[in-house]
């Protein structure tokens, strides 16, 4: 599995290893932005806004299955119950929207949404320019 750091600033210690739902919770917090510096395994740093993908998601609804006997959390079945042992065909799910919160202090963490503006800006640069020459 894929191992995440975060390297919050220089004056810090890394955040990490982190899996990847545990960074993506941080993009929606808008504790990573675009600007942010990460690492995985053992690559060299790079900004988030170059690891393609991460932002949009960050966004996607995550889905939870419950098993619908206990109400225990389970895998996306078919799949057996860890807590009652019911296998489970069919399960409760629980669908929740996601937003990338922007930090009222610009200072601390910088403004996550203007980050996510920036980054698709950047992406579609040159995606423009190549349709101006034509």
């Amino acid at each position: 599995m894929t191992k995440w750091f975060v390297r919050q600033n220089e004056s810090q210690d890394d955040l990490g290893p982190l899996r990847p739902v545990e960074l993506l919770e941080m993009v929606r917090s808008g504790q990573v932005t675009s600007e942010s510096m990460l690492r995985k395994d053992d690559s060299i740093w790079f900004t988030a806004a170059d690891v393609g993908g991460l932002f949009e998601a960050a966004m996607r609804p995550t889905i939870l299955h419950f098993c619908p006997q206990c109400k225990a959390e389970v895998s996306e079945p078919p799949v057996n119950c860890q807590k009652c042992g019911r296998e489970i065909q069919q399960a409760i799910t629980q669908i929740t929207e996601n937003t990338i919160a922007t930090q009222t202090d610009p200072s601390v963490m910088g403004t996550a949404g203007s980050s996510v503006k920036n980054w698709l800006k950047k992406k579609r640069l040159p995606k423009d320019r190549e349709s101006g020459s034509r």
